[in-house]
C-alpha cells in the first residue's frame, strides 16, 4: 500500500485530499501546527495519523512514499529541508499529480511527479505505465 504523508494536513484542501486518498486505498498520515474542528475531528474519525509540528523526526515516525507539500510548508521549515536534503519524493497540492494507464494491466492510478527514476508501479504493482497527462 503506498503511502502518503501530507505536510500541512490541517488545512480544508490538504485534509479534503487525505480522505480521497484514504478512500482510494492510499495509506494516509500527516502534520500541521495546529488541527482545530471540522478538519482535525474529520480526519480524527477517519483514523489517520497526525504529527503536530514541522520538525524532522516525523520523516522516522512516518516514512512514506511520497510526501505532499500544503501551501503552509515553507523552505526553512525542518521537515521541508530534510525532504530536500534526503532526496525523498515530494509533490504540491494539486499541481504535482498525474493520471497513469499501466500498458500492462490496464488500470489507472493517480501518482505523484517526482523527479526520480523508475516511476512508481500501477495499483497492482507492475512498472510499465505511460503518464496520460490528465492532471486534475
Amino acid at each position: 500500500m503506498t503511502h502518503i504523508h501530507i505536510i500541512g494536513i490541517g488545512g480544508t484542501f490538504m485534509g479534503g485530499l487525505a480522505a480521497i486518498a484514504q478512500q482510494a486505498g492510499f495509506k494516509v498520515t500527516g502534520c500541521d501546527a495546529k488541527m482545530y474542528p471540522p478538519m482535525s475531528t474529520q480526519l480524527e474519525n477517519l483514523g489517520i495519523e497526525i504529527h503536530e509540528g514541522f520538525d524532522a523526526a516525523q520523516l522516522d515516525t512516518f516514512p512514506a512514499d511520497v510526501y505532499v507539500v500544503g501551501n503552509v510548508a515553507k523552505r526553512g521549515m525542518d521537515v521541508i529541508e530534510a525532504i530536500l536534503n534526503k532526496g525523498l519524493p515530494y509533490t504540491s497540492g494539486r499541481n504535482g499529480w498525474r493520471k497513469t494507464c499501466c500498458t500492462k494491466c490496464g488500470c489507472w492510478a493517480w501518482q505523484a511527479r517526482t523527479a526520480k527514476p523508475p516511476p512508481p508501479p500501477c495499483s497492482r504493482g507492475c512498472w510499465n505505465t505511460q503518464d496520460m497527462a490528465q492532471a486534475f
